[in-house]
């Protein structure tokens, strides 16, 4: 069997790259190993709860609203935006985020720590210095060493020393003097930023867009994985024990497992220096209203190393359509070294660590807890190490060679929203098909 053109994945990039093929009327199938296409970009229903898996919020940039997002098939109507509503636990209290901004929310003792750190801070390294360095000279030591970098490294579940400067683009823009000032004095300077406002479907979760890309789609292959990968043939091997020859490969599967898959040496050599971060997302449908202070919430960052969980949130606070009337879907996400994964004990040890968490800050009663849904995702952050940059250049010439081009957030080994996935299909589709 053979096809012009394999997109191998059904994320929202690689149904973004199948859309705009079928659009154009070329020959291309596309391969997903999971029973339904989606990827990373799906919502688990069950009875009176919907929960993404992890928290998904759709930041436009080039698109003025979702309807305009090319093959999408969205409305407008069944959207709305909101303003973004997120904390910091520390000081035993939740702090406007980002805390870097509000420090004069803090307990007053606390306040004066990080403010005689600040104006102790060392001089920044001119850009050669790696995201730990960037933290420490752009804040002072006592807000890195209490805040941004054990929540960054619980997120990331790596030392921020293996990270580069690359690591912080737009998510984590360079520190502004004249904001950090005034949250000291506790009139914070509240500026735009990449997700100050974010889109969100008034109903039916981050689905929604999911089943917009894969609408109309006619020549897609559920439950078919690919498992090996001939560059010299250029053909792969499926798990129904299928071989497919391809013109043109677009794959959006992990650049890490895809190397691996082609058995090249070279490759395989090059990704075991690649390295990423695994999340469990544990998922709770609680019974009755959440704590006065995390009424409005959308999320909360938690920087504490004795709290199991990087990140709390809650759906339902986002759309009161994720939980029926007198319940609330709520996550957290819980970082663990992408080597690790399959090594730990989630159900018997992470869970109750994170149960009694919730319970010892009084966010959620074990009691309240009527279901729960842990999503597993294996390759979650990807780490910009100061290698990372060369390796993927390399890497992305011998597939290039091969007609092999990779897209999306995790086969460019990139970190990037969603946005940016969608329009990583659409440019290299258009680019190829000339």
């Amino acid at each position: 069997m053979s096809r012009k053109w394999l997109v191998a994945g059904g994320g929202i990039s690689g149904l973004s790259a199948a859309q705009s093929l079928q659009a154009s009327g070329r020959d291309y199938l596309l391969l997903e190993r999971c029973p339904a296409v989606g990827g990373l970009t799906r919502t688990t229903q069950v009875e009176d709860f919907c929960f993404d898996y992890t928290g998904h919020f759709l930041h436009l940039r080039r698109y003025p609203s979702p309807s305009q997002i090319p093959y999408a098939h969205l409305n407008d109507e069944d959207w709305e935006t909101v303003e973004r509503k997120s904390y910091f636990f520390a000081g035993g209290r939740l702090i406007d985020a980002p805390i870097q901004y509000h420090l004069g929310e803090l307990p007053d003792e606390l306040r004066k720590e990080c403010e005689a750190s600040y104006n102790a801070r060392p001089a920044a390294g001119g850009g050669s210095d790696g995201f730990r360095e960037f933290i420490v000279s752009g804040f002072g030591q006592a807000v890195a060493d209490k805040f941004l970098i054990p929540q960054n490294e619980k997120t990331m579940a790596t030392p921020l020393s293996r990270l580069s400067i690359g690591a912080v683009k737009r998510f984590f823009p360079p520190p502004d003097e004249q904001r950090i000032r005034a949250g000291f004095a506790n009139k914070a300077l509240e500026v735009a930023e990449y997700n100050s406002k974010f889109w969100y479907p008034k109903r039916g979760g981050i689905d929604v867009l999911t089943r917009g890309l894969a609408q109309g789609l006619k020549s897609v292959a559920t439950n078919e994985e690919i498992v090996a990968i001939d560059l010299d043939k250029r053909t792969v091997t499926t798990s129904a024990g299928r071989s497919i020859a391809w013109e043109r490969m677009l794959p959006s599967v992990p650049l890490k497992a895809l190397c691996k898959m082609t058995g090249d040496p070279q490759l395989s050599a090059a990704a075991n220096q690649l390295s990423h971060s695994s999340t469990i997302s544990f998922n709770f449908g609680v019974r009755g209203k959440l704590p006065a202070a995390l009424k409005d919430a959308h999320w909360v960052y938690v920087p504490d190393r004795a709290i199991p969980f990087y990140r709390f949130g809650c759906y339902s606070n986002i759309s009161p359509a994720m939980a029926s009337n007198g319940y609330n879907a709520v996550y957290v996400e819980v970082g663990v070294p992408g080597e690790d994964i399959d090594r730990t004990d989630i159900v018997s040890k992470i869970q109750p660590q994170v149960v009694d968490a919730l319970e010892k800050l009084g966010w959620v009663k074990s009691d309240d807890i009527v279901c729960t849904v842990a999503h597993i995702i294996r390759c979650a952050y990807v780490h910009h190490t100061p290698e990372r940059d060369q390796l993927v250049q390399e890497i992305l010439a011998r597939l290039n060679a091969a007609d092999v081009h990779p897209i999306g957030r995790y086969g460019l080994w990139d970190y990037v929203g969603m946005e940016d996935s969608i329009s990583s299909a659409l440019t290299t589709v258009e680019a190829l098909a000339g």
